[in-house]
């Protein structure tokens, strides 16, 4: 309901129990492009990981505020590719998981 009423406040702002076009497209067009998908948070870790298929908690510490950085290394799962490095991190599937796309 809340939600409900923050959407209601911004397409119908002078609350006549009407929508404009305008204004819902308006709406739809910020909603959709203020969200991330995981290919958007993945491109955002390789650029990080300089174009590595992992990425080291070092490498976090040094790029993310240090809250965000011991989130990532504490939920994201060894990297085991045949590249992999010790303490590698698995980026990919972390992103992937964070928008439902798999299973993890």
């Amino acid at each position: 309901e809340i939600d409900f009423q923050r959407i209601l406040s911004i397409v119908d702002p002078n609350a006549s129990g009407y929508v404009q076009f305008d204004c819902f497209l308006d709406f739809m067009t910020r909603e959709s492009t203020d969200v991330d998908t995981a290919e958007q948070v993945i491109d955002s870790f390789r650029i990080l990981a300089a174009d590595k298929p992992y990425i080291l908690p070092e490498e976090l510490r040094r790029e993310l505020p240090p809250d965000q950085a011991e989130y990532c290394i504490q939920r994201m799962q060894q990297y085991s590719g045949i590249d992999a490095v010790s303490g590698a991190l698995d980026y990919m599937s972390f992103s992937t998981a964070l928008y439902g796309e798999s299973d993890l």
